[in-house]
């Protein structure tokens, strides 16, 4: 692949994580600037991610019948202007609407730029390629939340919004100008696949694990700005913001996967640990103050990436026949998880507190804990 290709798609992937999770951080902001509740103000996060609950078990159907390079086209276009209105309007219904519409394009370009860099890449270099892929996306969600909150404080919450519709108009032009039209034939995914894909244990094991570690990683990340404004006793943008810093430490676990299984001696061992790590993470946040749930959220950032990156690696190994629905599978349970932990627990925290929020957290991790001794057994049964 040309080297002019390979960084727009990947400047097009920093921005697709900018524009799904820049609002993140603001939703205390909106929740007093627009008069609405916290459940309300969680909608800005879940009404992006339910559309990725779905939308990649069909990636076939699209990519067909559309070229991936018009797609793309298309999708950054749309994500500039929706950017632009988003920052001109202050009616959450119109708030809102752009964001329903943001969670539909952001299947098509994530999706569309995976699919172009496996393909386009050389065998040897697919995985490397792919690697930073995913690493892109963590920076992007990472800039997108750390910098939207920053703007807020210093020059209102309006004018990141902006600067982002134009680097976006600027991701249109640059894959209109650099972006080559390649050809790619497809399977046609079929929905009869998936309860075949579902019965095979090891997958059942992965997908609920799967489900349950994103579902507490957007309940955090989503009601974590609401406990720092109690704790605080002022809304700050920049605090918020900055509370996300240690998703860094994900684009170094993305980057060293097969050392961290080989410190482990077997996949499931990896993501048993990074679970672990992820529950002792979240009992710390109990612990009130600003540096000390700071470093409870590296740790949990560690142990959740840890997990996620080792499952990823694991299903990519083990599918034999029907990888790409397998693979469509996992990362509809991934943001299924992350679309209803973005909402529901949201009610157990304006019910209760942060301790009782916490508290059922750790239960959905400690069932994907047994999940993930479960597949031990099965992979230990099976002779591996």
């Amino acid at each position: 692949m040309k080297a002019a290709n390979l960084l727009t798609l990947y400047f097009c992937t920093i921005l697709t994580t900018c524009v799904m999770y820049a609002p993140q951080p603001l939703q205390p902001y909106f929740e007093s600037m627009l008069s609405i509740s916290k459940t309300q103000a969680s909608l800005f996060t879940t009404s992006i991610l339910i559309p990725l609950s779905f939308a990649s078990i069909f990636y076939g159907y699209l990519l067909e019948k559309i070229s991936i390079r018009k797609i793309l086209i298309t999708t950054f276009l749309i994500f500039a202007i929706s950017e632009i209105l988003f920052a001109s309007f202050s009616s959450y219904s119109t708030l809102i609407s752009m964001r329903v519409v943001q969670g539909f394009v952001a299947p098509a370009a994530l999706t569309s730029i995976i699919t172009y860099i496996s393909h386009n890449s050389l065998k040897s270099g697919v995985g490397r390629a792919v690697g930073v892929y995913i690493g892109m996306t963590i920076v992007g969600g990472l800039l997108g939340r750390l910098l939207s909150g920053f703007f807020t404080d210093v020059f209102g919450w309006r004018v990141f919004f902006y600067v982002l519709s134009v680097a976006l108009f600027i991701a249109t032009i640059l894959l209109t100008k650099t972006l080559d039209e390649i050809p790619i034939n497809f399977v046609k995914p079929k929905l009869s696949y998936i309860p075949k894909i579902i019965s095979i244990k090891r997958n059942f094991y992965i997908f609920s694990a799967i489900f349950c570690l994103f579902f507490v990683f957007q309940a955090t990340l989503n009601i974590l700005p609401f406990e720092l404004k109690r704790l605080e006793g002022v809304y700050s943008g920049s605090k918020t913001g900055f509370m996300y810093a240690g998703y860094i430490v994900g684009v170094f676990v993305s980057f060293n996967v097969a050392k961290i299984v080989k410190i482990a001696r077997l996949p499931e061992n990896a993501v048993l640990f990074g679970l672990i790590v992820y529950l002792i993470s979240l009992q710390a946040l109990r612990i009130e103050g600003f540096a000390t749930i700071f470093l409870s959220m590296v740790v949990f950032y560690f142990g959740s990436f840890t997990a996620h990156s080792v499952a990823t690696s694991y299903i990519n190994k083990k599918a034999t026949s029907h990888k790409s629905i397998t693979n469509g599978m996992y990362i509809s349970s991934y943001y299924c998880g992350g679309a209803l932990g973005s909402f529901l627990p949201g009610f157990i925290y304006e019910l209760y507190d942060w301790s009782v929020f916490l508290s059922f957290l750790s239960i959905v991790l400690v069932i994907s804990i047994f999940l993930i001794m479960r597949l031990q057994a099965y992979e230990k049964r099976k002779g591996r």
